[in-house]
Formats: C-alpha cells, sequence, structure tokens
C-alpha cells in the first residue's frame, strides 16, 4: 500500500514538468553544429557511421550492401548511411 502511495505520489510531481521553447541563442549554437552550410559534424559523423558499417560488413556481421540509420546528436537529423556514399 506504501508503495502505491508513492507512486501516486511521484506521478503527480511528474506533472510539473513543462516545455519550454528554446531560448534563442541556444537554437542559434544547434543550428551552427550542423546547419547553415557548417556541415563538418555531420561529416565526421557520416565518416565514423561508415567505417563501422565497412568493419561490420567485412566481418559478417552484416550483408553487403546493408545500410544504417545515424542521428545527429546536435541537430537531431536522420541520415541513412552506406558504404558507397
Amino acid at each position: 500500500m506504501a508503495g502505491s502511495a508513492a507512486f501516486v505520489t511521484g506521478a503527480s510531481a511528474a506533472q510539473a514538468f513543462t516545455e519550454q521553447p528554446m531560448p534563442p541563442v541556444i537554437a542559434a549554437e544547434y543550428a551552427l553544429g550542423c546547419g547553415n552550410g557548417n556541415a563538418s559534424g555531420h561529416d565526421q559523423l557520416l565518416q565514423t557511421a561508415r567505417a563501422l558499417l565497412r568493419g561490420e560488413i567485412a566481418s559478417g556481421v552484416k550483408q553487403a550492401g546493408a545500410d544504417a540509420i545515424v542521428t545527429c546528436p546536435i541537430c537531431g537529423c536522420r541520415m541513412v548511411v552506406t558504404v558507397s556514399n
């Protein structure tokens, strides 16, 4: 019974969180990380994912022609990586 009361109390406390817009300064920093012609962050992410994919294909973990989906940790965009792209 005590556990149920704690759960209910915790559930009502969780409702105190609200979603707020990102401050303009932070939004600009996120945009500079991946967008506006500065795709160097994506280039490094794609190179790393491509190397991992090549290793998995070479070791037989994945079949030739396999692809992988990676998500940018900065802007959240998703990209499909193949050995050839």
